[in-house]
């Protein structure tokens, strides 16, 4: 058995789960609902490249809770039954068992990522909007990613904690602190700093970076750059979309590769 058995074994099972199955059906529905409200509330003219940045909203909010709510209970679950030391003697090693559920964990998010983007996009050409195919392609691709880096990091915790209450709580506290709090407590510092003098109402270049660098606003930043249209980012260089690409893709190799590590080392007794 190898981590091409555990992809297939893992997704046979989450498909059997109707948790799951309204997981990925709110994915589905969180690009459908901007799809059908771009025509209407939206800016004309109405094309697909202009679609990524009407929708950034919604998917940023609700691909990271998918991705987590698929990938925190992935191996915990098993570790706390004593179920992953059966399958780890199949023989299968940790690293497929890690590798392989998060890719089948990520193949579900993808599904319905495309599902929902192709009915989406469908909604938004019909009858009046124009198909501008590249970017169009371009924020599906980069949409993906997003959601593979969140449920990299939700399968990151579900190995690197031992109960399915420390995945479930840590996992929440990562969706509060990167998507629900962290921009408002960042113009909350930025208020502050200009009311007693030390900005003129902008955080320094550096700090920008440094406070602009979460899987959102980095997913934000590379819409932006590429994909919309009218979009563009500015400021130096390490603020620039083309340095956006490596940190998402950073996002999503370093906490597996930590998670990999950590797992490789515990004891599962």
């Amino acid at each position: 058995m190898t981590w091409e058995d555990v992809v297939r074994h893992d997704g046979r099972l989450c498909l059997g789960e109707r948790s799951v199955r309204l997981v990925l059906a709110a994915v589905v529905f969180a690009v459908l609902v901007p799809a059908y409200f771009y025509p209407i509330n939206g800016t004309p003219p109405f094309t697909t490249a202009r679609f990524g940045g009407y929708a950034s909203g919604w998917v940023t909010l609700l691909v990271p809770l998918a991705g987590l709510v698929l990938g925190y209970n992935a191996i915990a679950e098993d570790r706390e039954s004593g179920a992953v030391r059966l399958s780890l003697s199949l023989p299968n090693s940790r690293q497929d068992l890690l590798f392989g559920t998060f890719l089948s964990r990520t193949g579900l998010l993808t599904a319905a990522i495309l599902t929902g983007m192709a009915l989406g996009g469908a909604l938004v050409v019909y009858p009046f909007g124009e198909l501008v195919l590249l970017p169009f392609l371009g924020y599906v691709l980069l949409t993906v990613l997003f959601g593979a880096v969140w449920t990299g990091l939700g399968v990151a915790v579900s190995s690197a904690v031992t109960t399915q209450r420390r995945a479930k709580a840590l996992g929440f506290v990562l969706f509060a602190a990167f998507v629900l709090l962290w921009d408002t407590g960042v113009n909350a510092v930025r208020i502050g700093l200009e009311r007693v003098g030390l900005t003129d109402g902008t955080l320094p270049d550096p700090v920008q970076f440094l406070v602009g660098s979460t899987p959102g606003n980095v997913y934000g930043r590379l819409v932006r750059g590429f994909v919309e249209p009218t979009g563009g980012v500015g400021g130096p260089w390490y603020l620039s979309e083309w340095v956006a690409v490596p940190l998402l893709v950073l996002w999503l190799v370093v906490p597996l590769g930590i998670a990999n590590r950590r797992f490789d080392r515990s004891d599962l007794a």
